[in-house]
């Protein structure tokens, strides 16, 4: 496989993903996976942080009872999409606790070698049945793994709706920003709707 010239994290806010009626939207979500494959095919690898999870298993008051179910539902949609596509995902959640590990920080830079030479996408999340927004949110998760993986660049997709299930919002991207700018890595946040927005952000 050739090597990537760059790579690139990729938030996914829930409020992108969910249709006016709080409905998983395929369409949008294909469409993004699409962008996903543009992409690799300018040798630039994306690693992703999907929100959602507690959303999809919103019936339940629990909310890390929610997570869990949420998951199943979530990455079994993005599962078909991406084979469809012919690609496979990979999913991993984390803890902040874990994230701190000298031994589990290395341990994700090789799994990440080796998503790119095997052709996997990894999916990131908070692991909120273990310990509920451990984070703080996605986008600071998403801001630990591009400083981590030292990527060339961070997409935040939002909407200036948000999700009434997550947490976070403006003050969550703005700090993510702001941990990136120390770092001298490129952010950006953009509306996760909008057709082509990847393609479009990238720097």
């Amino acid at each position: 496989m050739e090597k990537m010239k760059k790579i690139i994290t990729i938030k996914i806010g829930g409020s992108v993903l969910f249709t006016d009626r709080n409905k998983l939207d395929e369409f949008r979500m294909a469409h993004i996976v699409d962008q996903i494959i543009s992409l690799r095919e300018r040798s630039i690898y994306s690693v992703l942080i999907v929100s959602g999870a507690v959303a999809c298993g919103s019936h339940f008051i629990n909310k890390q009872l929610a997570a869990g179910v949420g998951q199943i539902r979530l990455m079994s949609l993005l599962q078909r999409i991406f084979q469809n596509k012919q690609l496979e995902i990979a999913q991993i959640l984390l803890t902040r606790e874990q994230l701190n590990s000298d031994r589990v920080s290395f341990e994700l830079k090789s799994l990440l070698d080796s998503c790119i030479e095997s052709n996997v996408i990894p999916i990131f999340n908070e692991n909120d049945v273990v310990e509920l927004n451990s984070f703080g949110g996605n986008d600071l998760l998403a801001a630990e793994l591009s400083i981590a993986f030292k990527v060339d660049q961070l997409i935040i997709m939002s909407t200036m709706a948000g999700s009434k299930f997550g947490v976070g919002g403006g003050e969550t991207k703005i700090q993510a920003a702001t941990l990136l700018q120390e770092k001298k890595i490129m952010s950006t946040i953009v509306n996760g709707k909008l057709k082509n927005v990847i393609l479009d952000s990238i720097l």
